[in-house]
Parts: structure tokens; C-alpha cells; sequence
């Protein structure tokens, strides 16, 4: 029995060794990655499930910009100045501005004199949730105007197009409570003006 303790008390003392051994080898990677653990724990709960869902849309595309964006088709039965028409309404309806258009494909047309797939850019603003979030983060003006784009696929179908706002919302740490609130309706209108465009709905 004494030979099983001092046994047991000979491996104990051996980890410890080891585990000074490798704290002394290892020790900045060691201090890097509970530091890493720190700020990780600092970011909003749901991060980890959001930068999940991008690497998942990014694995199965490639491309960051598939990551990174709300996708919603256009029901085929609907043309293109019905869409524009539904999101403006639906956007009017929910007390977001529209504040301007780009129409690309037609501007290229003018350039080339070729014709190219249906492309335009819509721009809406919430100028006071606009003006929280630069004054939270100057970086947060390069999301702004909200953006939603219409784009004719290679197959002659229509599709709206816009920035993931749950990266924003959620993938840092937590936004202040009023700020959170104020870019969660605005994410609210955003998806209503393109579920809504997409069906050809007026509210």
C-alpha cells in the first residue's frame, strides 16, 4: 500500500514538473490565447452563432460577399418597376426615408451600348439611428445608407441583395441598449422592404 501512495505521489509530482516544463516553454502562447479568451468573452452571446452562420455560407461559396448578405429572390411572376414600387411603399409605410437610387445597368448600357443585366442600387436612411451610429463609431458610416440591391441573375431572375446587419448588431461586443434597439427596427424595416419587395406586397 505505502509502494501504490508513493507512487501515486511520484506522477503527481511529475505533471507538475511537466506542467511547469511546458508553462516555461510555452508561456506567451499561453498568455496570447487566455488573452484571446478574454475578448472573446466579451463580444454579444449570439457572435459566435453569427460568425458560424458566415463561415458556413462562406464554405459553401467561397466568396465573402455570399457570407456576408441577406439574399431574398423575386417571385417570378413579378416585374421589375413592382418591386421598386412595393419597396418604396413598404419603406414609406414603416417611416424609413428612401434617399436615392443607382441605376447601374442603365448607365452602363449608356457607356457601351450594350445591353446588360438589370441592376440597381437602392439607398434608404434612418438619419437619427444613422447619426447613434457614428456617434458609437465613425466606422459605422460606411454601412450607411442602408443598401438593397435588385439584380437580374444569368438566369433572367430577379433577386434583392443587402448587407447582413447581424454582423453589425451583434458580431461585437454588445451595442449600448438604445442604440441596439434602434438598429434592431431598422434591420426590421430593412427585411420587411425586401420579403415585401420580393412578394410585390404595399402596406
Amino acid at each position: 500500500m505505502q509502494f501504490i501512495r508513493n507512487l501515486f505521489a511520484l506522477v503527481g509530482l511529475l505533471f507538475v514538473v511537466l506542467l511547469a516544463i511546458v508553462y516555461a516553454q510555452y508561456k506567451d502562447e499561453i498568455h496570447a490565447m487566455a488573452g484571446e479568451y478574454q475578448a472573446l468573452q466579451q463580444l454579444d452571446a449570439q457572435a459566435s452563432e453569427i460568425y458560424l452562420t458566415m463561415w458556413q455560407r462562406l464554405k459553401a461559396s467561397g466568396n465573402t460577399a455570399d457570407a456576408t448578405v441577406w439574399h431574398v429572390p423575386v417571385e417570378a411572376d413579378l416585374s421589375v418597376e413592382e418591386v421598386e414600387e412595393s419597396m418604396k411603399m413598404i419603406a414609406n409605410a414603416r417611416n424609413i426615408m428612401f434617399v436615392g437610387e443607382q441605376p447601374l445597368s442603365q448607365q452602363v448600357e449608356l457607356m457601351t451600348g450594350k445591353k446588360q443585366r438589370f441592376l440597381k442600387i437602392f439607398q434608404f436612411c434612418n438619419p437619427l439611428t444613422a447619426v447613434m451610429m457614428v456617434d458609437y463609431s465613425d466606422a459605422f458610416s460606411a454601412y450607411l445608407p442602408c443598401r438593397i440591391a435588385l439584380v437580374e441573375d444569368k438566369q433572367g431572375g430577379l433577386n434583392l441583395y443587402a448587407l447582413d446587419m447581424d454582423m453589425m448588431i451583434h458580431g461585437g461586443r454588445p451595442l449600448p441598449p438604445e442604440l441596439f434597439e434602434e438598429t434592431q427596427q431598422v434591420k426590421e424595416v430593412m427585411l420587411a422592404i425586401m420579403h415585401g419587395g420580393a412578394r410585390g406586397d404595399f402596406e
